[in-house]
């Protein structure tokens, strides 16, 4: 094909589209006498009568509040409904064990001396989660441990949920 034949079918293509997406002619509108033409009725003003009938109505009677028979967030076997101060209502009541999460694993990457007038003071550099820590005794880590004691090639943490003491040490 030469470029005068692409021109020649590519303008072709471009008139049947532009005349076939074009809008068909619309009839005349035909004018009815006024005698045919009949009102329509007034929907808005029975809609409103409708609705104030459905507002007139009596509310349903208020439902009383019952406990429920079953704690969604708390991971037990289905169990029935027992008289109070019974042994199985006992064994329901108690608290929950304690579910914390154990701490965030935190290791001891070196610790740093500075000679004071009354004593070596150390501070600990630790890897965490979170990144580099850099803590002195009695600082809370995380809020999962709080320094005890750091010496110098070892740090001692207490965890804040059970006491449980840690020992990290230099490699």
């Amino acid at each position: 094909m030469t470029w005068k034949s692409y021109v020649t079918v590519s303008g072709a293509t471009v008139v049947a589209g532009w005349l076939a997406s074009s809008a068909p002619p619309q009839p005349a509108p035909v004018a009815r006498p006024r005698a045919l033409q009949t009102p329509a009725p007034n929907v808005a003003a029975s809609d409103i009568q409708e609705q104030a009938e459905r507002l007139r109505a009596p509310l349903p009677a208020e439902r009383t509040y019952t406990t429920p028979h079953r704690n969604p967030f708390r991971f037990a076997d289905r169990i029935s409904i027992e008289q109070p101060g019974t042994a199985a209502a006992a064994r329901t009541e108690a608290p929950p064990a304690d579910v914390r999460p154990a701490g965030p694993r935190v290791s001891l990457s070196g610790i740093a001396e500075d000679a004071t007038p009354g004593g070596p003071e150390r501070t600990a550099i630790l890897s965490g989660p979170g990144g580099v820590l850099i803590v002195r005794e009695g600082e809370e880590i995380l809020g999962f441990y709080r320094v005890v004691r750091i010496d110098s090639e070892a740090v001692e943490l207490q965890a804040l949920r059970d006491g449980s003491v840690q020992r990290l040490t230099l490699r």
